[in-house]
């Protein structure tokens, strides 16, 4: 009889011991009140509670929508003895009138029809002593600006062809007001240089489908 009361104390000492170590269980695992989880839900609130990753921006240049462009015609701006007013074929429905500060540099009109040039084309328009301007010629110059000449793209380009930055990627050209607002353009311009004739961004060099472009008159000097 001894026996049996003995052994029925030890079953339920067992059973109490059992109850309170699953009750405690998830304090000893998760030292919290919640219950125990797996793997992969724990996967998953990671997934979802951690902080997403900062938006990288792309670097200047790639928002640049630069083109080959073919000076169709050009004329002296009737106010202003620095400019010379030029149509240019940019691969549009009609060509774009732009005005550039060349008058120093280039001193017939026939030295820009029919060139092939860089024009950046995401620019808001402006006016240049009255001259509705809508884009920028791409020029290089050497240190003291006693030689300014055109960025020229390879022969086989032709007008619309986009302009990009060997080693960079891709991206769709930014719209005029970002242009504006986050200074892409004036930014850019810090890093663009010609290295041996060769127009570069940051080192590399621009290029079309067709290969490199290069500013022939200018080895070494900044682009703008």
């Amino acid at each position: 009889m001894r026996r049996l009361h003995s052994l029925g104390l030890v079953c339920a000492a067992s059973a109490i011991s059992a109850i309170t170590t699953r009750s405690a269980l998830p304090f000893v695992l998760g030292r919290c009140h919640q219950p125990f989880v797996g793997a992969a839900h724990l996967r998953l609130t990671r997934a979802v509670c951690s902080e997403p990753e900062p938006e990288v921006e792309p670097t200047p240049f790639a928002e640049l929508d630069v083109r080959v462009g073919k000076i169709l015609e050009a004329w002296e701006h009737p106010d202003s003895d620095k400019l010379w007013c030029e149509r240019i074929d940019v691969g549009e429905a009609e060509p774009r009138e732009i005005a550039s500060g060349l008058r120093s540099y280039y001193a017939t009109a026939e030295e820009l029809t029919g060139r092939s040039v860089l024009v950046v084309c995401n620019l808001k328009p402006a006016k240049l002593a009255g001259f509705a301007s809508d884009g920028m010629v791409l020029c290089a110059s050497n240190a003291d600006r006693s030689t300014v000449a055109f960025v020229e793209p390879p022969l086989d380009s032709v007008p619309g062809d986009r302009v990009l930055c060997e080693g960079l990627e891709a991206v769709p050209p930014a719209s005029a007001n970002r242009v504006k607002k986050k200074k892409l353009m004036e930014k850019a311009a810090e890093e663009l240089k010609t290295v041996g004739t060769i127009a570069t961004y940051k080192g590399m060099p621009l290029r079309t489908a067709a290969g490199v472009c290069k500013s022939p008159s200018v080895e070494t000097g900044t682009i703008s």
